[in-house]
């Protein structure tokens, strides 16, 4: 993963502090399930259960020398999180994990004059074993580049490997049985990466176009990206299925193009953006290729499927009410914003089924949380920011008191968000 700002940092210049709403939430159900993990202001790592507001404290010694990053939840409940420490004038990186609700985690690898970049948990178990998962951490050193680091964690006594070499950039995705990694390496290759056998088995014959993070199916064994026409240059969304099927959803498009599944593996949605402007998010089914839901406005910067697929959030500028104006068509499309007032970012949830949104107020972005969204097609596969019920989104923001963590309850249209937490990034827990 490129550590480049995109467009998304140039943004933190113009915005303006402001306040946050509290307010109590009664949507929080006593059996609501998932657990939110998150960097405090201290730069310690916190669990919370939001509904009866009981905390865990992680770690308790950060400070000038040592800080606590990107906590990351496994489909079965360990929890990953990373620390950035100076020792003897070098930056080092710890990775630590916890077992289960309650634990507070031991430090399951090192890396000398190393720097953590992102972490993704295999969804399934290694191999044969009943408690045995991978994290592959993205890692850059002076000595080696970029590469990705395997650490087998199995309950006992954690070991590592390192997989693969290449890029930046370096961005990879899990097939869903957890034995193999699609890589996509220095926008020059697909490669499979076999776990089991520790090697590349297959090399694609597509190049990469102008993307990021490829995606593997949730659900079997269909791969999604973006390729590379080698006539025209611009890049094809297409699917490659079993016998190298190849499925295309849309072609011939200009600037970075950004994609994500659903996680039944029904539809991808999908998002342009130049160097001018960000397009329109776009649904589309993942079998016929025919667009199901669009935004009713273009510049959308990042956006995120709701656990049970039938909302996408997304994320746009804040602007003042009737800085939007018709398409020059005349259609209900929303054409770019007009002479916009730009007061912060906001969330949209797009209806997929029936293209009704609700859009939300504004709030300015912690660094982590601009961290996430410019690469948000990464992270949307690791990192959950919808609540397992696909009721309420988790974001941070800026506040005139500091960083604080959100609950968003994204069913109500006219919901204001409570914080539940001070810190710079929160994540949900997968159950």
């Amino acid at each position: 993963m490129k550590k480049t700002g995109l467009f998304l940092l140039l943004i933190v210049s113009i915005f303006v502090y402001g306040g946050v709403v509290q307010a109590e939430d009664s949507s929080l159900q006593a059996d609501e399930r998932g657990r939110i993990a998150y960097v405090g202001e201290d730069n310690n790592i916190y669990t919370l259960n939001p509904v009866n507001n009981s905390q865990v404290q992680m770690t308790d010694d950060a400070g000038e020398t040592r800080r606590y990053q990107w906590p990351t939840w496994s489909t079965d409940g360990r929890l990953a999180y990373f620390s950035l420490y100076l020792d003897e004038g070098q930056l080092s990186m710890g990775a630590y994990i916890a077992e289960q609700n309650g634990d507070k985690g031991s430090l399951a690898y090192t890396g000398e004059n190393e720097l953590f970049n992102y972490a993704y948990w295999s969804p399934q178990n290694c191999g044969n074993s009943e408690n045995c998962r991978d994290l592959a951490m993205l890692i850059s050193s002076e000595a080696d580049g970029m590469f990705v680091e395997l650490l087998h964690d199995d309950g006992d006594q954690p070991t590592s490997d390192t997989v693969g070499l290449g890029g930046p950039p370096f961005y990879y995705s899990w097939s869903p049985d957890g034995s193999r990694m699609l890589w996509q390496r220095g926008n020059q290759t697909f490669d499979v990466y076999d776990a089991a056998s520790d090697a590349v088995i297959d090399t694609l014959t597509q190049v990469p176009g102008a993307i990021l993070a490829p995606a593997w199916s949730p659900v079997d064994d269909r791969l999604l990206f973006g390729a590379r026409d080698q006539e025209s240059g611009l890049t094809d969304l297409v699917i490659v299925g079993q016998g190298d099927e190849v499925q295309q959803l849309a072609s011939g498009l200009e600037g970075l193009v950004s994609f994500s599944w659903s996680p039944d593996g029904n539809f991808v949605a999908y998002r342009v953006a130049t160097r001018e402007s960000f397009g329109s998010l776009f649904v589309v089914d993942a079998v016929t290729g025919e667009t199901v839901a669009r935004s009713p406005v273009n510049g959308i910067f990042a956006f995120f499927w709701s656990p049970d697929s039938q909302h996408i959030a997304y994320i746009t500028l804040a602007t003042t009410s009737g800085s939007f104006s018709a398409s020059a068509q005349g259609s209900t499309h929303l054409a770019a914003p007009v002479q916009q007032e730009v007061s912060g970012l906001a969330w949209s949830v797009l209806d997929v089924e029936s293209e009704g949104v609700n859009r939300y107020g504004a709030f300015i972005p912690t660094e982590q949380m601009i961290y996430i969204l410019t690469y948000f097609d990464q992270f949307a596969q690791s990192h959950r920011i919808w609540s397992p019920d696909s009721r309420h989104l988790l974001y941070s923001e800026m506040t005139s008191e500091g960083p604080v963590i959100n609950l968003l309850d994204a069913t109500q249209a006219d919901s204001v968000p409570f914080s539940v937490a001070q810190g710079f990034i929160g994540v949900w827990s997968f159950s």
